[in-house]
């Protein structure tokens, strides 16, 4: 009988979003990151992990980063860095404290194709202006 079981991760973590988050205010949102390309690796899943340097002010209670994913199906055109009509990928939830953070979230699937992600900050407060990052790394399953 056949096994199924995770592949072995295809690439290093990699930093995608990094100024982009930084000084961003509550309720806005990122400038897209640069493409991330799995046309070749066809890779069928993503991990993330965000890092936030310590807050200038408290979060509010129930605080969080969201992630999200617009895809160029076309293999050119982006969607908006929007959240209306944009893809939910990961969220971060976050206590009301200043104190930096890291968070993972994990077998996030992805398309076969070029996307690009952005975060919303809903955190209440102005985000650190240097110090947050979003990495990833993909990886795939296997049957053996």
């Amino acid at each position: 009988m056949a096994t199924t079981s995770h592949k072995a991760y295809t690439q290093s973590a990699t930093t995608i979003l990094s100024t982009e988050l930084n000084s961003i205010t509550a309720n806005n949102n990122t400038s897209l990151s640069s493409a991330i390309d799995n046309t070749t690796n066809l890779d069928l899943f993503m991990d993330v992990e965000l890092v936030l340097a310590a807050q200038g002010s408290s979060r509010s209670n129930g605080a969080y980063v969201a992630l999200y994913m617009v895809q160029a199906l076309d293999g050119t055109n982006y969607g908006d860095a929007q959240e209306l009509t944009a893809k939910l990928i990961a969220t971060f939830p976050l206590d009301a404290a200043t104190t930096a953070r890291r968070s993972t979230f994990q077998d996030i699937p992805i398309p076969p194709g070029l996307i690009k992600v952005f975060a919303r900050n809903v955190t209440g407060q102005t985000l650190a202006a240097s110090g947050n990052t979003v990495k990833y790394r993909t990886h795939s399953v296997q049957t053996v």
